[in-house]
């Protein structure tokens, strides 16, 4: 068995595909369409909490699917979203799912270069279920660190779930590395570029399989 990266696992027709794979089907029951429901009002509560009022401010959505959270924000808040997608279908989705003129969307490879020039500078950013899937976690970590001003909220797995396919049968999938090198090793990259403020709890009613994940506010480390 040969496993790959496969990038494309994100490529979807219609916004149920979409909703399908950003949000699985709970291991305890329920499907997808519930957890879009309960956990994106509760993701605006957790944003409340850990980044304060965004008002005015722009917030960078990395790995922003079809705009789920992005529109969230721009319902709640006077603020302005940009949009990081691998996915050119779910691009091509969110900019009418989020329906909003204070809220745009960039490639990956465009926000890679913007970042890697200093052209791109936000002034928070959220990474939703997303950093437990990049191909190269430090390489993503610190373009972040480059591109946002003040705050991070990251809720992530406590181990990776990178998107696989197989070689020999075509067999897609998302490869769990529970111990993952320090390369790879979310938690451990994070703090290397930034300093963690603090640790949110996270409500076992509203995020599914609670104890697998974690939820942490990080802001800009002090210049020595």
């Amino acid at each position: 068995m040969s496993l790959y990266y496969y990038k494309d696992m994100f490529r979807v027709e219609n916004l149920e595909e979409a909703k399908n794979i950003i949000l699985t089907e709970e291991a305890q029951g329920g499907d997808h369409r519930q957890r879009w429901e309960r956990e994106t009002t509760y993701m605006q509560s957790l944003f409340a909490e850990g980044l304060g009022d965004l008002n005015g401010k722009t917030v960078l959505d990395f790995g922003c699917g079809i705009g789920r959270l992005s529109k969230a924000l721009v319902e709640k808040y006077d603020c302005h979203v940009l949009g990081v997608d691998i996915s050119p279908d779910m691009r091509r989705m969110a900019q009418d799912y989020v329906g909003s003129d204070r809220f745009s969307v960039i490639s990956y490879e465009m926000f890679c270069a913007l970042a890697e020039t200093g052209s791109l500078q936000t002034d928070c950013a959220i990474a939703v279920y997303v950093l437990q899937h990049v191909y190269d976690p430090a390489h993503d970590i610190g373009l972040l660190e480059k591109a946002v001003r003040d705050k991070l909220l990251v809720l992530n797995l406590k181990h990776r779930a990178v998107p696989v396919i197989d070689s020999e049968n075509g067999a897609k999938t998302f490869y769990l590395d529970e111990q993952p090198e320090p390369r790879a090793d979310v938690g451990l990259l994070l703090a290397e570029h930034f300093e963690q403020q603090r640790q949110l709890e996270l409500a076992a009613d509203k995020i599914s399989v609670v104890d697998k994940h974690w939820c942490r506010i990080y802001g800009k480390k002090e210049s020595k």
